[in-house]
């Protein structure tokens, strides 16, 4: 269950549920029967559902779209369906795990060629949910690679209409299924090394590194040692200093830049001393908590702004220039914030007029694109929060240049040692910052 999060906190709920069902201390109508798991591939969404089973004590079916697809024509993929809820009822108590069900896609979306043979498939599937048979005993556990293809009917009340997004493990979850698959439980600077080389991957990858490990040990005729693991790590290279300098600059920006604003809690700031090359990794952070309950003003999204842009405001200032890490990837900072400016301007009627566009981020940039008076606008607004950012970062820089230099020999610094910092400098400057926008 490394990894899984809330998804494994239902598991085990559902293993007890269960229990008391097959005990006869709980009706059926009192178990989640049905649950919508997603994400990326290599995820773990069928090791989920095999662990779960176990775990429950109960059997598991396999069902998917490509399997009862591969059964023939329309009748025949939907005998295979009916006869895997058949088998699972049969067996019940037990779990039919569903794969790939976002394949089944939506009614609404037309398609003249499919629309209707997709309408019978899908139909048959709500059928099978809760239609006349029943499917009392069986817990229904569907997975996907993309949750917003599905027919918004299979998500409603009673069919699969919990939904658990799993992301990629983290460090602690990636260091527990090593020690899932191994027994191996790396410490120190083997363990740094392998939370850094294996960012990004999945449980399949991880698992994969595993079994390349134990065939280099039988190779030696000898046990699996945790140096059969690093051997097999992707390169770790150190960052030069000077570039480590820029990206420590970077994000006590950010942190200084947000903290002034008042955009939240400042919960940690940290640096990597080390990247695999030319893997998609983040170098730094500066991580900040809201309240979940916020008025969001025009005031807020430009102080967000701000905040987004306060990194290479930070490398304007100290370093004369910043580099393109603030570009490029959907998280990067410009991007950020170009989109929060566009939907200042263009969907919460809070530019220079009230009304508002609907449109996905591929229509906002097509707005940005065609709409001169709209890139305008939000050109001016990017520049003037920069500006912002630039002199905030200009009357901190005292303190901004001491959480560098912290940050270069911890790597990570708990937010309240930036706070302290700030607050020091602040007590000691009689000028105020530029916190509003004049």
């Amino acid at each position: 269950m490394h990894g899984f999060g809330p998804l494994a906190d239902w598991g085990f709920d559902l293993a007890r549920d269960l229990a008391d069902y097959k005990a006869g201390l709980i009706d059926w109508p009192e178990v989640d029967s049905g649950v919508l798991i997603s994400g990326p591939p290599g995820t773990g969404k069928t090791m989920f559902a095999g662990a779960l089973a176990r775990m429950c004590n109960v059997p598991l079916i396999y069902g998917s779209a490509a399997q009862w697809q591969a059964a023939g024509y329309l009748n025949d993929l939907l005998r295979a369906m009916r006869g895997s809820f058949r088998e699972a009822r049969e067996k019940a108590p037990s779990i039919l795990f569903v794969d790939e069900v976002d394949a089944f896609g939506d009614r609404a979306v037309r398609d003249t060629h499919n629309a209707d043979y997709k309408r019978q498939v899908i139909n048959g599937f709500l059928e099978q949910l809760d239609g006349f048979e029943r499917r009392e005993g069986v817990v229904v556990v569907g997975a996907c690679n993309h949750p917003n293809d599905l027919d918004p009917a299979i998500r409603r009340a009673g069919r699969l209409d919990r939904h658990f997004p799993i992301s990629l493990p983290d460090r602690a979850a990636r260091l527990g299924i090593l020690k899932h698959y191994t027994t191996i439980e790396l410490t120190g600077d083997d363990a740094e090394r392998f939370a850094l080389a294996t960012d990004g991957m999945t449980g399949a990858d991880i698992r994969q590194l595993v079994r390349d490990a134990k065939r280099s040990a039988r190779r030696r005729s000898d046990t699996l040692r945790s140096s059969d693991i690093t051997a097999h790590l992707r390169e770790v290279v150190p960052i030069p200093p000077e570039y480590l300098r820029a990206i420590a600059v970077h994000e006590a920006g950010h942190a200084i830049v947000g903290l002034e604003l008042g955009c939240g809690s400042l919960v940690a700031v940290r640096i990597v001393p080390e990247i695999v090359p030319n893997a998609d990794v983040r170098v730094g952070g500066a991580l900040f908590e809201r309240p979940p309950i916020v008025r969001r003003t025009r005031q807020f999204y430009l102080d967000e702004i701000a905040r987004s842009l306060a990194g290479i405001a930070a490398e304007t200032v100290v370093l004369g220039s910043f580099s393109d890490g603030a570009a490029g990837a959907e998280s990067a900072d410009l991007v950020h914030a170009t989109r929060i400016a566009t939907l200042v301007e263009a969907g919460f009627g809070m530019g220079h007029t009230l009304m508002v566009e609907a449109e996905d981020e591929i229509g906002m940039a097509r707005l940005r694109a065609t709409n001169p008076e709209l890139r305008w606008s939000v050109q001016k607004l990017l520049d003037d929060e920069f500006e912002r950012a630039k002199a905030i970062v200009e009357c901190r820089r005292t303190a901004l240049e001491e959480v560098v230099g912290k940050l270069l020999t911890a790597r990570y610094l708990e937010g309240d040692v930036v706070c302290s910092i700030l607050e020091r400098d602040q007590s000691s400057r009689s000028d105020v910052c530029l916190k509003k926008v004049p």
